[in-house]
């Protein structure tokens, strides 16, 4: 499977992506990210492996995409049933290596990630989440539709015991159906903006 957009491919994390992924997933800047950055090459290898055998599995919940760029990795996506029960929404995250960002991309994939989950998994709700801090994840989920129905919620930092404060955005299918009938659902990505993961 291969989603494409006006200027990336994403398509499923398979193996040989680690050496990419990791330049972008052990970056030590990274700080509000729940489960990174990875501390060693050994733990990208893992996620790699975890994620690619995840798409030939009968019973999948979580839909690990690399970002592609010209044909290089330039971040990754995730679309996840893994929250939900009765698996009647998803969740998205998205992460962008640090020298591509501010160019829209983040925006662009979400976007896409978006359309992949209403159109192909049968759900009615999709949810996203953010350090409050991070400003630019929170445009993200704006410019795609999403709205704020949260913004008190905590998060604990597996990694450094930290806690912060965290929003949750959601679109519905209605939402998203109704955004893409007007066309309007995201804007054109605009060159030079300050988004980052």
């Amino acid at each position: 499977m291969e989603i494409a957009t006006k200027r990336l491919i994403l398509r499923p994390v398979q193996p040989g992506d680690e050496k990419a992924i990791h330049e972008y997933a052990g970056d030590p800047t990274i700080t509000m990210m729940y489960f990174l950055p990875n501390e060693t090459f050994e733990e990208t290898a893992a996620f790699v492996r975890r994620n690619a055998e995840e798409w030939h599995s009968a019973d999948q919940t979580c839909f690990e995409f690399a970002i592609l760029l010209d044909g290089k990795i330039i971040g990754g996506c995730d679309c996840d049933l893994g929250h939900s029960e009765d698996r009647s929404y998803a969740t998205l995250g998205w992460i962008i290596r640090r020298d591509c960002r501010n160019r829209g991309y983040a925006s662009e994939a979400a976007s896409a990630l978006l359309a992949f989950a209403f159109e192909n998994l049968g759900i009615d709700k999709v949810y996203a989440q953010c350090d409050i801090r991070n400003q630019a994840s929170f445009r993200v989920m704006r410019r795609i539709g999403m709205k704020c129905v949260n913004d008190r919620g905590t998060r604990t930092y597996p990694r450094t015991g930290e806690t912060s404060g965290e929003y949750t955005c959601l679109i519905t299918r209605d939402e998203w159906e109704k955004a893409k009938e007007r066309k309007d659902r995201i804007p054109e990505p605009a060159e030079g903006g300050k988004e980052q993961p």
